[in-house]
């Protein structure tokens, strides 16, 4: 069975990295989660990439902002043989397909800016077939009510997340995760505030 076939269940916070600058600090902690990377270049980003997942974290690299990687079969190719990430984020329909063909999981991050970018991003996913989407910002509940009704896989929302309450309001709008940069929030990832 690939990798894409088996079922994975995200966890209820998603730790984004902007970058490379602070992710040592997450191997002091035996997480069974996912963390986002959203950065990087291509000769930096096999280190952390396997650090990471040898303490257990599942790690999803944003390959729209990984410099020096194009993000076409070739390159979902290369980050499947070299780099071994447990998944990849694109807001192309065309890159999350090339990853799921060489058996790589692949989230398909979508902006909601208006009506038409809510039903352009849901024709997107239905076509590309990720196997979860990232609605961006968090803080549109009835959009994302609206996107976990109309999509067949689970619903991560993302961005503008600064408090318990808007990651729980997500949450129960009906997203079955959330990611966030924002540090604070993190503990939750591991078992709750520390």
């Amino acid at each position: 069975m690939s990798m894409t076939q088996a079922a994975f269940r995200f966890p209820r916070i998603i730790p984004a990295l902007r970058g490379l600058d602070n992710w040592e600090h997450l191997l002091d902690q035996d997480a069974q989660g996912a963390i986002f990377i959203l950065g990087g270049t291509i000769n930096t980003i096999a280190e952390p990439v396997g650090r990471l997942q040898l303490r257990g974290w599942h790690v999803f690299l944003h390959v729209d902002l990984l410099r020096g990687l194009s993000a076409d079969g070739d390159g979902m190719r290369f980050l499947a043989e070299y780099v071994g990430p447990a998944g990849i984020i694109s807001t192309h329909s065309q890159t999350v397909q090339a990853a799921r063909k060489v058996g790589i999981r692949a989230v398909q991050r979508m902006f909601l800016v208006d009506s038409q970018s809510v039903a352009t991003g849901i024709a997107q996913v239905q076509a590309s077939h990720p196997d979860a989407v990232e609605v961006m910002p968090a803080l549109v509940a009835e959009t994302i009510r609206v996107v976990a009704q109309k999509v067949p896989c689970p619903v991560i929302a993302g961005g503008l997340l600064r408090t318990p309450l808007q990651i729980r309001t997500a949450l129960e709008a009906g997203a079955s995760s959330v990611s966030t940069s924002n540090v604070d929030l993190w503990p939750w990832a591991t078992g709750g505030p520390r």
